[in-house]
């Protein structure tokens, strides 16, 4: 057999890996250890940093705002997560009946908000939900629901999930095209054979189609709930954490307490404790959700 060049001895691949170790340490490990660092800190940012120890994490913890920043994150969840996660896999079963034509049609179609950035998609919604101007409105007092005519981003009620909606269309078409290309690599012969014994359609998705996905669904829940717990540029633009907290995030606050307020060293606590929240989330979706694929396998 001919040996490759990469079948070198141990040392000699670990000098392939090491260009590529290297700029991880550099870009990864370096700012989450500068962060930890900073959080034991009180700084300022011109003067020399204070060493506080856990103070941070302590005025953190007993702090009211904080804990409405975590509430708001995971109501969110239900708009990046759930919802994109349950539209997603209803219209990829619909989608998939559809010929090939009108499927790429309807997949590119419902795609395209994902390719745009959410600063830009906020700064439209923002304008869409204008209480003077804005078509919603605009709409239901054509429709002469005047009533209901609301200023969308400015009430306390609605805040949340008005910019919630915005990100549920932002995710729902990815996680369709996620689904769909899952339901590719499943065997057509498991679907004739349910065709065979008389399934229905339902009864195939909850049955067949469903537990097959589950690969698919896990990959869609690490990367939306990832995506919710960093959530910051789509509410920044819209409605910068208000109105009152509404829509405040940790990752709102935390801007507000670095650049607003030059607490650094509490800002980069908060950074801390959402980096151990998305740990603990997703190691939790790899032990339910992973141990559920391979049970389907």
């Amino acid at each position: 057999m001919m040996r490759s060049k990469l079948d070198g001895s141990q040392p000699t691949n670990l000098l392939y890996l090491l260009p590529g170790l290297l700029l991880y340490a550099a870009f990864v490990f370096g700012p989450i250890i500068a962060a930890l660092g900073l959080s034991l800190t009180s700084w300022d940012g011109v003067s020399m940093p204070r060493w506080v120890g856990l103070s941070n994490y302590i005025d953190l913890f007993s702090d009211g705002r904080f804990y409405i920043a975590l509430r708001n994150n995971a109501e969110l969840m239900i708009f990046y997560c759930v919802l994109p996660l349950v539209l997603g896999i209803t219209l990829a079963a619909c989608v998939w009946n559809l010929k090939q034509r009108e499927q790429l049609a309807l997949r590119t179609f419902l795609f395209l908000p994902y390719i745009m950035p959410t600063a830009v998609l906020g700064i439209i919604w923002a304008w869409l939900y204008n209480p003077a101007f804005g078509p919603f409105n605009q709409f239901l007092r054509a429709m002469g629901l005047g009533m209901f005519a609301l200023p969308w981003l400015g009430n306390f009620n609605f805040a949340l999930p008005a910019v919630g909606i915005v990100a549920t269309w932002y995710f729902f078409g990815f996680c369709m095209v996620i689904f769909l290309t899952g339901i590719q690599r499943i065997d057509p012969s498991l679907f004739d054979a349910a065709k065979v014994d008389g399934a229905s359609a339902r009864k195939t998705f909850f049955w067949v189609t469903l537990p097959l996905l589950m690969p698919e669904i896990r990959v869609v829940l690490l990367l939306t709930v990832i995506a919710s717990i960093k959530s910051f540029d789509l509410i920044f633009t819209m409605t910068r954490g208000g109105p009152a907290n509404a829509t405040l995030v940790p990752n709102i606050y935390m801007y507000q307490l670095g650049f607003e307020l030059n607490r650094f060293g509490a800002a980069a606590a908060i950074a801390i404790v959402g980096a151990l929240l998305t740990f603990a989330i997703n190691y939790a979706i790899h032990r339910f959700v992973g141990s559920q694929s391979r049970g389907v396998a």
